[in-house]
């Protein structure tokens, strides 16, 4: 799989662990060693779960644009501040 072939918003699993969650921040390395950040649900306790950085080779994508990202009024990527759409 190439970094492309993942989207913000998809929900992905990794084969190793079976961690598991959105795709939330992408990195693409000069070493070809690409990585996407993997946010997962909040726990059964409501509380904030530790996203984690994994290789792309190591994930399987579940579903396809659980969250859309919307693009700004300019066409560009939203800030930190803009909220996500379901």
């Amino acid at each position: 799989m190439k970094i492309d072939d993942i989207n913000f918003g998809d929900e992905c699993q990794d084969i190793v662990t079976r961690f598991r969650g959105l795709v939330t921040g992408k990195a693409a390395y000069s070493t070809g060693c690409n990585q996407v950040l993997v946010q997962p649900q909040l726990d059964s306790n409501g509380k904030f779960v530790e996203a984690l950085w994994l290789d792309i080779e190591r994930l399987r994508i579940v579903r396809r644009n659980v969250v859309e990202i919307e693009q700004s009024p300019t066409g560009g990527p939203r800030g930190a501040d803009s909220a996500p759409r379901r």
